[in-house]
């Protein structure tokens, strides 16, 4: 069975990022620290109901969205996910992902 901390750090941050927020931002917008931030979408811990509620009207979804996980995500959220996490890589860990891809593709 899946980490419930590590799904929803997963929405969050998939989320985050179609917002287009770096971690700064999105801390500075819920009124907590960058850190925990990281330390949500990594499912160290989760976010305090005030939190909760912050980041469901920051990110413009009902608070209940955030638990509903899906390994369907469409298409498009799976292309926006690649790019905007490749995006974020250094060249080294880039090159790694495109060696894993051509050897699924």
């Amino acid at each position: 069975m899946a980490d419930n901390k590590k799904l929803l750090g997963q929405k969050v941050r998939l989320l985050r990022k179609q917002h287009k927020h770096s971690q700064e931002r999105f801390a500075e917008l819920i009124g907590i620290d960058p850190n925990s931030v990281s330390r949500i979408e990594c499912g160290v811990y989760y976010p305090s109901l005030d939190t909760l509620e912050k980041i469901a009207k920051v990110l413009k979804v009902e608070m209940r969205d955030l638990f509903l996980f899906s390994n369907k995500e469409s298409a498009e959220e799976l292309r926006t996910y690649l790019v905007q996490t490749a995006a974020e890589l250094d060249v080294e860990k880039l090159r790694e992902v495109v060696r894993a891809v051509r050897k699924i593709v």
